[in-house]
This record gives structure tokens, sequence and C-alpha cells, in this order.
């Protein structure tokens, strides 16, 4: 499953917003540092433990084949048992992202962004915050 998101790029030292669909774009950016995000192990489905989202984020982003397998460090007993969450990883990657995303203020200006709610969004950036709380939402064609 690949990720495709319209998404602002986001930087700590500040963002620009595009109007095209990026897929993991934001992850694989040289100035998304993992290490400037809170710790939150998780297990892969690679077996591998992860310090917090963003480092899961771009393994996943790498390989699409990877998941969450469950919340907290590997163990011994991984390989042999299921697991309760078995979580898809762009579901993962798509809540860091928008974890990242409502930290920052969306600038004005852009193209405005027809929604399946009926709405029309300032920019792509307000559509993907609107876009976190309701996933349902679709980009629409439509005369502005």
């Amino acid at each position: 499953m690949v990720l495709s998101i319209a998404m602002c790029l986001i930087s700590f030292s500040g963002f620009a917003c595009a109007d095209v669909f990026y897929s993991c774009d934001y992850i694989n950016i040289a100035s998304t540092d993992c290490s400037r995000f809170s710790d939150d192990i998780t297990c892969g489905t690679n077996l591998v433990t992860y310090k917090n989202k963003c480092e899961f984020s771009k393994a996943h982003c790498a390989d699409n084949s990877i998941n969450l397998k469950h919340y907290g460090p590997c163990n011994g007993a991984d390989g042999t048992t299921s697991s309760p969450v078995d979580a898809a990883g762009a579901e993962v990657v798509f809540d860091f992202m928008c974890t990242s995303l409502s930290h920052i203020s969306c600038t004005p200006g852009g193209s405005k962004v027809c929604a399946s709610n009926g709405r029309i969004y300032e920019n792509y950036c307000e559509y993907e915050k609107a876009k976190c709380t309701h996933r349902e939402l679709n980009v629409l064609d439509c005369q502005i």
C-alpha cells in the first residue's frame, strides 16, 4: 500500500506548500530529523524496534511491507506469536504526518481545494489538516 496524500512539506526551519500529491516525501526529506520527535517505541513486523513514529515511518516508506506489530519494543516471542495490533504501516505514517501538520500554521495562498464534504479549502495544507480528522475526505474537481 503506497501512502499518497497531498502534503505541505514541513521542516523545522519552515515549510512550503505544493499543489502536488506526495508519497512519503515528507518522511524522506533530509530535514526530517527523527531525534526531534518524542519516544514512542514500536515493534515492526520486520521485528525491528523503532524509537518513535518518525523512525517507523521512514522504515515503512522505504519498504511498505513493514507494518506495526505492536506497541513497545520487540521481544523474543514476537517471531512465534500473533500480534494484537498488526496495524497497517500506512496508517501509522498518516498519523505521524497529521501530528506534525497539526503543529504548524498553513500559510495563506496556493490553489484552493474542493473536497467531498462540499467545502472549499484555502490550499492543500488546510485540506490535509481537515483530512486528518475526517479521513473519508477526498479531493474533487470543481470550478472555483
